[in-house]
This record gives structure tokens, sequence and C-alpha cells, in this order.
């Protein structure tokens, strides 16, 4: 039996007008984009999602993630990972739809899995320093004035708990990285699984994108529940943090239209 598994037969998951975007704008505006590339394989009648990582350190390091994810939390199986690439299960389900209640209490229940699997204290020393550094360059590059720089620092000072804790997190929970099976959520971009991230970097990145202020409470409390961690106590200072960190990435990845001051004058208000 022999199996047609060559570059030749597999399909790009992402389009060519896509795919011509980015290695535009890498060219153009920003060269510290993400590098990879996802492929659909088929095997027997079967498919198979094959993604090529930057190096084997970080097909490495998801390889780890997805050993220590609860099996409450749903992901594609691992099938193999060789060198920088991994082949991985094929799950089908429809979009994940945030403004459906009970898809948005499956994803908490899903935070909340995580965030109860394997955290662990440590000092938000770490993360203020990120912050300062942060902050220091995007005045440089002259996206925030003087004023906004201070007030963000004022505002984390106050926020700031002493220790953070850490864990798995899930930290690109944009819906199309979602599909729903049943009643059960399944993140299906992998790569988005780190461990030893702040807890609630996940919850801040759909704060950016989705989860509305007025709804965010509601979802942490949520999650809290899930998980019998107390959220609330570094969701605000973690919150504060990658709104500076995301603007910083979104600026040095060419995404310049992505950038929204306005996020980070919200927490300030």
């Amino acid at each position: 039996m022999s199996f047609r598994l060559g570059s030749f037969f597999q399909t790009n998951a992402h389009s060519t007008l896509r795919r011509v975007y980015f290695a535009v704008v890498r060219r153009l505006s920003g060269v510290f984009s993400k590098r990879q590339a996802v492929y659909f394989v088929e095997i027997n009648g079967t498919r198979f999602k094959r993604v090529v990582l930057g190096d084997s350190y970080e097909a490495c390091l998801v390889e780890r993630a997805l050993e220590s994810a609860p099996a409450s939390a749903r992901f594609p199986q691992l099938i193999h990972r060789h060198e920088n690439e991994l082949l991985l299960s094929f799950v089908e389900g429809r979009k994940f739809d945030p403004a459906r209640a009970a898809d948005l209490g499956a994803l908490a229940a899903f935070f909340g899995a995580l965030y109860g699997a394997d955290r662990r204290g440590e000092s938000s020393r770490n993360l203020w320093r990120a912050l300062n550094i942060d902050l220091d360059f995007l005045a440089t590059a002259g996206l925030i004035d003087p004023g906004l720089k201070a007030s963000l620092l004022e505002r984390a000072g106050q926020l700031r708990p002493v220790d953070i804790q850490v864990g798995l997190d899930y930290v690109d929970p944009v819906a199309k990285n979602f599909v729903m099976d049943g009643d059960s959520i399944v993140a299906i971009d992998v790569e988005s699984l780190r461990r030893d991230v702040p807890l609630g970097t996940g919850i801040a990145k759909a704060g950016v994108h989705w989860l509305g202020r007025e709804a965010m409470g509601d979802f942490i409390e949520s999650v809290s529940d899930a998980s019998d961690f107390t959220l609330g106590g570094q969701q605000p200072f973690v919150d504060l943090c990658f709104r500076v960190g995301w603007t910083k990435r979104k600026l040095l990845q060419g995404k310049h239209r992505s950038v929204r001051i306005e996020l980070l004058r919200e927490v300030v208000e």
C-alpha cells in the first residue's frame, strides 16, 4: 500500500491571497511575524492537519503543552512530531459563536479546566519589568505620549499583586480558533496553548477582540468558579500588561492598522 503524503498532495490551509498579503507585510512593514505554515493531509480518506513551525524548539513546546493539558480541555490529537512539524487530527464542528450563551459557557469551562490544571505562584516582578520595557518602547516609537505612559504605569502600580499565578493558558482565543462539537468546545489552534503563562492572558486577548468590557466580569467569574481560583485578583494587572505588549507586537509585525491606542486609554479612564 502506498500513501501520497508529499507536499504536492497537501492543501494549504490559508488562501493564496492571504499568504501573499502576509508576505508583502513582512517585506514592507514588519519582520517580527509568526513563522508557520498549515496544511491539510489526507491519509486513507481521513483528513489530518500538518503544522510547520519556525523551529524544533517551538514544536517541542507545543508537544509538552498538549501533554500537560487536562482531558476536559479538548484539542486535536497530536499524532506525530518530527523536528519542527506536527501532525494532528482534524476536528469537524460548527463555528464557535460568542453571542451564544451555551458557547460562551463552554469556553469558560475550557479556560477553567486549563487554569485549574497545573498552576503555581511566582513574583509579578518579571511581568512588571516587561511592562516597563514595552512602555518605554512605545513612547520611543511615538505611539504613546509621556502623559499616557505615566498614567499606565501609575495604574499598573495600583493593580499589581505581589504574586501571580502562572500555568496553562490558551493565548489566542479568537473565534476562528474554536469549533463546537455538540456541547463541547475544541481549541483547534494548538500552537496557542502555552505553559508558564500568567493566567488570564488568554482572556485578555479575547477582551481585545470580541469579549466586551460589559461581559468581562461575568466571564471571569465563570472561569474562576470552574477553576477553583479567584482570577479577579490578578486579571486587571494581566489585562493591562497584555494590552501594552499586544500594541508593541502589532507595531513590530507591521499590522499598523490593528494598533488601537484607545485600548490603552480604556484602562486608565
